[in-house]
């Protein structure tokens, strides 16, 4: 499945499009130049893997690069960012997401609570780096690109979660050799604040916003708030909240017939003028340049399906 865009809820959990109750497992395919993931977290398990080009991924308080080839696990309810590398042309990658039933199959079952529990509920780890150092991580990757060739085909559930068991043994055997991931890798409790306040955000951004009412959200004071943001994402509250504003902008205009002014005043802005400065600086064109480009890439879309279908 081709993804543009990723949809966030009200507590900026994403909701995961093409996942069901009945088959919990999607594969999205993603170039990260054209769609950048911004700060979310899902209960879901995540397994990368990068098909070409170099990405940056972004946890609280780290940042990693991985290049064609390599690859990661993410951890449930691990907050993260993601994007392609500046000096790429593109960034194309593999998303296999899958809920812990895909993997467990009932509640508190043997699967759960003796093979997916200790992983799931261990706070401490949030990503494993596949690089292919290890003979384990090489079979990994290998099952990954395995899964990905899979889900080409038709009746192809039972071999998928075939795989993912034996990504996940293989998986369990990694964790077993590294130390690193029995020590807490983040604050945990700055976290869970930073959370709260990435979601009061989301819910308001639309209005004029203060730092005391984005602390309060997450009963702390203006300097803890502060700290949160620069220690877990290295930017202040209010460059956060003119990057989700940016960022929600983009689905008015290319979603909507509203005008820039429009779209500037529904998403927070104090004017036009101050929109279109702040957008051309994180953007890189200005909102009439970025709805032109959209306009231009949907209409290629139908032609791009129907070349598929001829060829």
């Amino acid at each position: 499945m081709e993804i543009s865009t990723i949809r966030l809820n009200r507590d900026l959990l994403e909701s995961i499009e093409g996942l069901t109750v009945e088959y919990p497992y999607v594969l999205h395919r993603v170039n990260l130049k054209t769609t950048r993931i911004p700060w979310h977290w899902h209960e879901e398990i995540e397994f990368f893997y990068v098909r070409e080009g170099r990405m940056w991924l972004r946890t609280a308080g780290r940042t990693w690069q991985f290049g064609k080839g390599e690859g990661f696990f993410i951890n449930t309810n691990v907050m993260c960012s993601m994007g392609c590398a500046e000096d790429e042309s593109r960034c194309l990658t593999d998303s296999h997401v899958l809920h812990k039933t895909f993997l467990g199959g009932h509640f508190k079952s043997v699967f759960e609570t003796k093979y997916l529990d200790p992983v799931l509920k261990n706070r401490s780890l949030e990503i494993l780096e596949l690089r292919g150092r290890t003979e384990g991580q090489q079979r990994i990757l290998a099952r990954l690109r395995e899964a990905a060739s899979l889900q080409d085909g038709k009746d192809t559930e039972f071999q998928t979660r075939n795989l993912f068991s034996e990504i996940w043994l293989l998986l369990l055997g990694e964790l077993s050799s590294i130390e690193e991931y029995e020590r807490p890798a983040v604050d945990l409790a700055r976290q869970e604040r930073l959370q709260t306040m990435l979601a009061f955000i989301w819910q308001n951004y639309q209005r004029r916003i203060t730092l005391d009412e984005i602390a309060a959200a997450a009963h702390v004071g203006g300097r803890e708030c502060l700290r949160c943001f620069q220690s877990c994402m290295q930017k202040t509250p209010f460059e956060y909240l003119l990057e989700y504003r940016t960022e929600m902008s983009k689905r008015l205009l290319r979603d909507t017939q509203l005008s820039v002014m429009e779209v500037a005043a529904e998403t927070g802005f104090s004017s036009a003028a101050y929109y279109g400065k702040i957008f051309r600086r994180l953007c890189g064109m200005t909102p009439g340049a970025y709805r032109r480009q959209e306009k231009l890439q949907a209409a290629r879309q139908p032609l791009q399906m129907a070349e598929k279908c001829v060829y």
